[in-house]
């Protein structure tokens, strides 16, 4: 054996209990806000009703649920919640809710698969009132809530005080890949 191949050897057989001990980082937890549905979140992953009428544009959200060590987390209930195109949530507390676009459903959920995985087509978030573009999220495993969150547009977290530094973790890079925005995010859970 080669002293070269030796040392290569050497440092994964030395590295590999690191390695094995690598641990993530959970995702930041945010405020659930005042437009958490009223209603049961039904599963549906298409939240688009209309895409004729619809008023702006769609973004198929994706990604993967894990845990700190990188397993991944199968059966996780997402959930997702956000404004229509004009700022509008689908709530009784909303002002102006008759106004909602009923081309957009508003909310919805879906069950990661065996390998953690999830999807979304949902609308492209829009900034409303003061507040950045964003997409409300919430986990579940086994009727436990596992984390609340929101999820930002990259550079376009806003300058609320409450909103903390961890929004710099919370941003998802939409790509437009032929015509079509999608982004892609990884819950880390305990």
């Amino acid at each position: 054996m080669q002293r070269r191949d030796f040392l290569t050897v050497c440092s994964v057989w030395f590295a590999w209990p690191v390695l094995a001990k690598a641990r993530w980082s959970k995702t930041p937890s945010q405020a659930q806000g005042p437009f958490y549905p009223v209603n049961t979140i039904p599963l549906r992953s298409n939240l688009i009703v209309n895409p004729s009428t619809l008023v702006g544009k769609t973004l198929e959200l994706f990604g993967q649920v894990k845990t700190v060590k990188g397993e991944p987390l199968k059966q996780v209930r997402v959930e997702i919640w956000q404004c229509d195109g004009a700022g509008v949530y689908d709530h009784p507390r909303q002002p102006s809710v008759e106004r909602f676009d009923r081309s957009f459903a508003g909310y919805g959920a879906t069950e990661s698969n065996e390998e953690g995985r999830f999807s979304f087509t949902t609308l492209y978030p829009v900034p409303y009132t003061g507040r950045p573009p964003h997409i409300h999220v919430k986990l579940w495993h086994n009727h436990k809530e596992l984390l609340t969150t929101q999820l930002y547009l990259k550079g376009q977290t806003g300058t609320e005080w409450w909103g903390g530094s961890e929004r710099e973790l919370l941003q998802i890079d939409v790509k437009d890949v032929t015509g079509s925005a999608r982004a892609q995010f990884d819950f880390i859970v305990a």
